[in-house]
């Protein structure tokens, strides 16, 4: 793959593991914690595997973050706009998160 097709491989990966563990902090429906949950595990699993391929330059990584945040802010938006989630969470957890997954 080349490096543009394996920064959104990793930024879709990596924002749909964040983007439920931010569901399951937030969401407002108790009986979806259980799938949420699995869910998370399962993306994160996939994350770790894709982001432990490639090797991103500062350049890249930053890139992927603004992608992560993009992705994960207009899924919450369009998929879960009943879940409110509070101005600043997202880049909050991107940043304390995707260092995990460029190490």
């Amino acid at each position: 793959m080349g490096k543009n097709s394996n920064i959104e491989s990793v930024s879709n990966s990596i924002s749909n593991t964040l983007l439920h563990e931010i569901l399951i902090a937030y969401s407002n429906k108790p009986e979806s914690l259980p799938h949420l949950t699995n869910e998370e595990i399962e993306y994160r699993g996939q994350s770790m595997k894709k982001a432990s391929k490639v090797n991103f330059n500062n350049d890249a990584k930053k890139i992927v973050r603004n992608k992560v945040i993009k992705k994960i802010i207009n899924r919450l938006k369009t998929k879960y706009s009943d879940v409110a989630v509070p101005k600043g969470i997202v880049q909050q957890r991107v940043d304390e998160e995707l260092p995990f997954f460029f190490n």
